[in-house]
């Protein structure tokens, strides 16, 4: 049996990002492989969609910016109430971790 963790419920995310710390919360829904949800920053609020396959949650979600729609990619790993992992900005990464709430 392969383990899979519940990414289910809030997390409060701390992002390194280009210009500084940022805070942003997510609430995550689960069914089986399948991650939908939320993610609120001081961008906004967006939708997100991807997977978890065992401890690796990939997640994508697309962020309007002044010159566009900027798809935004984010490869984590989860362990229990933490994560961390990479945030793909397309024109940079940012690290992240996670504490669920």
């Amino acid at each position: 049996v392969l383990f899979r963790s519940s990414v289910a419920g809030g997390w409060d995310l701390s992002i390194n990002g280009p210009e500084g710390p940022i805070s942003a919360t997510c609430t995550l829904k689960q069914d089986g492989d399948k991650v939908s949800g939320t993610l609120e920053s001081p961008q906004g609020t967006v939708n997100l969609a991807g997977e978890i396959k065992g401890k690796n949650l990939t997640m994508n979600f697309s962020l309007q910016t002044p010159q566009g729609a900027l798809e935004i990619k984010v490869n984590g790993e989860v362990d229990g109430a933490n994560m961390k992992g990479m945030i793909d900005f397309g024109m940079g990464q940012a690290d992240f971790t996670g504490k669920k709430k």
